[in-house]
């Protein structure tokens, strides 16, 4: 058996880790394991200290990092870096719940004789998922697809953490630009590797879901694996993405706000729809400027004067616009003047935000 060493990011896992521990020694007591623990309150460090007594700490490693909960990502990466640094060939990552069997480790050693990164898949034939509700099938399943669909690589388990690294890769990895600390690393890491010629094979595993403890992957890293999975194809991809959320979000605010004050002109105050419609988009626009210039484009410019000049003929030519079409559907189709003033804002938010992004914010 090559030199290898298996990674295993903990946090809060004292009720899990030392079972995992001892079957990983029943596979093999060639097999080294380092963990990686992030301060667990629960004890986690505690009980691999215990283990220590028995199997060496010669063969079973710990780090514990006081900085709390890091991410199961950042803490995998620091087990690559042990690893390289203590000259081991081989590095396995797997998680800590036992929802990977340690009996599946001498398969994924065998796939590097024809590849560089072995992936324990759990959907491949052979693979399957034991003890997951049919909600958690589905949304892995769309999960998996969604991956697959941006990156396109030969796989077909994007999602699990359950992967060896041989010689070639594990040298790759201190040349991978790695962005958040999370799950997100994980395609991070499979689609550069792909992408500098590492060969990738998939395995059949069986994963169970835990018996006992909490996941710990959060709404947050959630979030960022899925915004970040787009990012690694493309960051301009990802940051007009980001942009059109901030855009739309300031667009349904001001919308709201916009909808809100003509509703009190002409219910409440009275003012006739000709002059209350012009007097709601003014106010809506100076909110609109400032929520996209230091929000949706994040530009601490101090060109106030020249972004307000670009800004309003931008937002004028579409006020003008959404105006005239709010008179128009109102006395002239008949619509009710709420729903005419919804239709109009619709159909000039792409022109706003068009040229917002490429001529009032663009740094």
């Amino acid at each position: 058996m090559p030199e290898v060493l298996v990674i295993i990011p903990t946090y809060n896992e004292s009720e899990n880790i030392g079972t995992l521990i001892d079957r990983i020694f029943e596979v093999s007591r060639d097999l080294h394991v380092l963990v990686v623990d992030d301060a667990s309150p629960d004890g986690t460090a505690d009980v691999v200290s215990e283990r220590q007594k028995t199997f060496g700490e010669d063969k079973l490693f710990l780090i514990v990092r006081n900085q709390g909960k890091a991410g199961r990502g950042s803490a995998c990466l620091e087990g690559f870096k042990f690893a390289r640094e203590k000259n081991y060939n081989v590095a396995i990552e797997m998680d800590a719940d036992l929802s990977h069997d340690p009996a599946d480790v001498p398969h994924l050693l065998d796939g590097l004789s024809n590849a560089d990164v072995v992936v324990g898949s759990k959907y491949i034939k052979g693979g399957k998922v034991v003890g997951w509700e049919w909600y958690r099938k589905i949304l892995s399943r769309m999960a998996n697809l969604y991956v697959r669909t941006i990156l396109r690589m030969p796989i077909h388990d994007y999602t699990n953490g359950y992967r060896c690294y041989g010689p070639s890769a594990l040298a790759k990895i201190p040349e991978l630009e790695i962005e958040g600390t999370g799950f997100t690393v994980i395609p991070q890491m499979s689609y550069q590797l792909w992408r500098k010629g590492m060969r990738f094979k998939e395995v059949p595993i069986v994963f169970a879901n835990r018996r006992k403890g909490k996941s710990n992957m959060s709404i947050k890293e959630i979030k960022e694996s899925f915004l970040a999975v787009i990012k690694i194809r493309s960051h301009a991809a990802h940051l007009h993405l980001m942009q059109l959320f901030k855009f739309g979000t300031t667009g349904f605010t001001n919308l709201g706000l916009d909808l809100i004050l003509l509703s009190l002109f002409v219910e409440i105050i009275k003012i006739p729809l000709e002059y209350s419609a012009p007097l709601s988009t003014i106010i809506v626009v100076i909110n609109v400027f400032f929520m996209n210039k230091y929000w949706t484009f994040k530009n601490n410019q101090q060109k106030h004067v020249s972004q307000g000049v670009k800004f309003a003929l931008v937002y004028g030519s579409a006020g003008i616009l959404v105006n005239l079409f709010t008179i128009f559907f109102t006395n002239t189709l008949g619509i009710f003047y709420i729903a005419s003033r919804i239709i109009s804002i619709f159909i000039t938010a792409l022109w706003n935000y068009t040229w917002m992004h490429l001529k009032v914010f663009k740094h």
